[in-house]
C-alpha cells in the first residue's frame, strides 16, 4: 500500500493545517495511508512520524501554525542517508513537504535520492520563485493591514513618523503588500534602498499634505532603525516604531490560504499517486509542477502586482 509523508519545514504560516487536511483527505478514498512528520526535517531524521486520518486533522483547519511543527536544519544534505533510512524503515515511499525556499530545497535533495516528492510554497514572505502565490501570505497581509490602518487611526489624531516593520526576510513582499493596500506614504524595502535625501523628500511631503506620515518597512532594510531615527530628527517629528513581528505569522488563516492550501495539496495528491516529483507552483492562478532544478533562490517582488 502506498505511504505518504506530509512534513511542514521553515516559518509556520497559516493554512499549513489545512493543506495537510486537505492531502489526507484526498488520499484516503484512494486506499492511501498518510503520516505526519513531526517537527520537520529534524523530526525526519530521527523517524518521528505519526499516523494521521482527515477526521482527526479536521479540527486543526481553522488554526494557524502547524500542529506537527516544524524546524530549519541548513545541513540537511550532508543529513541524507540518515533521513533515507528512516523513510525506509517506516516503509514510506511518498512525500510532500510544505515550506519556503529551504524547504523546496530539502524536497529537492530527497526527490534527486530516489523518493517521490512534491513540495508545496508555504511562507508568509511569498518568495518563492516561479509562484504568484504562497501559502500564509494572505493571511499575514490581512493582519498586516488591519495593524496599518489601527496605526493611521491614531497618527490622525496625534501627528507622528509612524513606521510599520512586517516581516519578508530579504524581500519586501509583505512590506508593499500591506503598504499599497493600506496607503501608506513610503515603502522601505531591501531589493531598493532610498537615499535618506529621496525619503525625507517623501516624508516632508505626506507631513504637509497631512500632518503625519505613515511608512511600511521590510525587516530586511537595510540600516532601518538608524534611517528611521534619522528621518525623525529631520522632520522634525517623534517616531512610533512597530515591530508586530512573528504575530504576522499567526491567526487564523484567511478563506483566500485555506483554499489555496487545499487546491495545492489536492494537485500534490494526484502527482505523487503518478508518480511525478516537483514544486507545485502558482502560475496565471493554476497550480502547476516545475522540476525542483528549475527553482531559483528567491523571486524579486519588482514589476509585478
Amino acid at each position: 500500500m502506498p505511504k505518504l509523508a506530509i512534513l511542514t519545514s521553515g516559518g509556520d504560516a497559516p493554512g499549513m493545517n489545512m493543506a495537510v487536511w486537505a492531502a489526507c483527505n484526498a488520499l484516503e478514498p484512494r486506499g492511501w495511508s498518510c503520516v505526519g512528520v513531526r517537527e520537520g526535517f529534524a523530526g525526519l531524521l530521527v523517524g518521528n512520524f505519526v499516523g494521521l486520518n482527515a477526521a482527526s486533522i479536521l479540527p486543526y483547519t481553522r488554526l494557524g501554525g502547524t500542529f506537527l511543527g516544524t524546524s530549519r536544519d541548513p545541513g540537511f544534505r550532508a543529513k541524507l542517508p540518515e533521513a533515507l533510512r528512516a523513510l525506509q524503515a517506516a516503509d514510506i515511499n511518498h512525500l510532500m513537504v510544505l515550506g519556503g525556499n529551504g524547504s523546496l530545497q530539502g524536497a529537492r535533495i530527497l526527490a534527486q535520492a530516489g523518493l517521490c516528492v512534491v513540495g508545496l510554497p508555504a511562507t508568509i514572505d511569498n518568495d518563492v520563485a516561479a509562484s504568484e502565490e504562497s501559502i500564509g501570505f494572505d493571511t499575514a497581509l490581512n493582519l498586516g493591514l488591519l495593524l496599518l490602518d489601527q496605526f493611521r487611526d491614531t497618527a490622525e489624531s496625534l501627528p507622528r513618523l509612524c513606521a510599520l516593520e512586517t516581516l519578508g526576510g530579504s524581500t519586501g513582499f509583505l512590506a508593499r503588500a500591506v503598504g499599497q493596500a493600506g496607503g501608506a506614504d513610503a515603502l522601505l524595502l531591501p531589493e531598493e534602498p532610498l537615499p535618506l535625501e529621496r525619503l525625507l523628500e517623501i516624508t516632508q511631503t505626506a507631513v504637509a499634505r497631512h500632518r503625519f506620515a505613515l511608512i511600511v518597512a521590510s525587516e530586511g532594510y537595510p540600516g532601518l532603525e538608524a534611517t528611521l531615527e534619522a528621518l525623525s530628527e529631520r522632520v522634525g517629528l517623534r517616531l512610533r516604531f512597530a515591530r508586530p513581528s512573528h504575530t504576522l505569522r499567526g491567526g487564523r488563516p484567511s478563506a483566500r490560504d485555506r483554499l489555496l492550501a487545499r487546491v495545492l495539496a489536492e494537485a500534490g495528491v494526484e502527482h505523487l499517486a503518478n508518480h511525478r516529483s516537483g514544486a507545485l507552483l502558482i502560475q496565471q492562478g493554476q497550480p502547476v509542477l516545475v522540476p525542483f532544478e528549475q527553482l531559483e533562490p528567491y523571486k524579486t517582488p519588482f514589476g509585478q502586482v
